[in-house]
C-alpha cells in the first residue's frame, strides 16, 4: 500500500460513522463505491478485538479503493501486516438485495438454521473462491473474512476443522462474525486468541 492512513482502532470506526452519517441504508448497500466503506468496518471492528485481546496496534488503510489484494495492513510493535476483507453470505443472496427496485416490501428474513447448519461450509467455499485467484505472495496475505449471514452456534473447532487444509495457504484467517472474532490459521508473527473473542459495545452503535 503506497498511500494510506494510521489509525488507532477507534479513530477508524469514528471515521466509518461519519461516513454512514451522510449517506442512506440503499446508497451504502448498492453502490460500489461502497465497499471500501465496509472495509473500514471491518478492519476497525478487528483491530479493537485484536487490541482489547492480544496486543496494542494501529490500522493502515488508504481512504480510497485502490483496488489491490492488500485491503489493510495491521501495525504491530513496528512490524507491518497485509490484510484482505472477503465477505460470506448466504448462496445466492447479493449485498443489498433488500435495497434493490424490485426487491419484495418488508425486511429480509435471514434463515438462521441454514447458517447454522451450513456455515462452516459456506466459508470454507469462500476461502477455496479466494485460492483460485492466485494472489502475489499468497502466503504472506492474512485474510479477515465478514460472515455476513444468520446462524446460531458457530463453533470455533468445527470451523477450524472445516477449513483447516484451505486455510494454510494463507498466512492467517481471521473469522468476524458481527460482535465477535476469532483466528482459525494462526500467523506465529501475529499472536492469537484462541476461540472466539467478544468485541465490546462501542459508545454509540453503527453496523455494516
Amino acid at each position: 500500500m503506497t498511500s494510506c492512513t494510521r489509525y488507532l482502532p477507534e479513530a477508524l470506526l469514528a471515521k466509518y460513522r461519519a461516513i454512514r452519517e451522510t449517506i442512506s441504508d440503499q446508497e451504502f448497500f448498492r453502490s460500489p463505491r461502497h465497499q471500501k466503506t465496509m472495509e473500514i468496518w471491518c478492519a476497525a471492528h478487528f483491530a479493537r478485538a485484536y487490541s482489547s485481546y492480544v496486543h496494542a496496534c494501529n490500522v493502515l488503510i488508504d481512504d480510497t479503493d485502490v483496488q489491490t489484494d492488500v485491503d489493510f495492513e495491521l501495525e504491530l510493535a513496528g512490524t507491518i501486516h497485509p490484510f484482505q476483507v472477503t465477505e460470506v453470505m448466504e448462496p445466492g443472496r447479493r449485498r443489498g438485495d433488500e435495497y434493490r427496485d424490485d426487491a419484495p416490501s418488508g425486511a429480509r428474513a435471514d434463515d438462521i438454521e441454514l447458517g447454522t447448519r451450513m456455515g462452516a461450509e459456506w466459508v470454507r467455499t469462500a476461502l477455496e473462491r479466494k485460492l483460485s485467484k492466485n494472489y502475489a505472495a499468497m502466503d504472506r496475505l492474512n485474510l479477515l473474512t465478514y460472515l455476513n449471514f444468520a446462524g446460531r452456534n458457530q463453533e470455533y473447532v468445527a470451523l477450524r476443522h472445516a477449513c483447516l487444509e484451505v486455510s494454510k495457504r494463507f498466512a492467517s484467517v481471521w473469522l468476524l462474525n458481527g460482535n465477535t472474532l476469532c483466528c482459525i490459521r494462526h500467523n506465529e508473527q501475529i499472536a492469537a486468541w484462541e476461540g472466539w473473542m467478544v468485541i465490546e459495545e462501542s459508545p454509540v452503535a453503527a453496523d455494516a
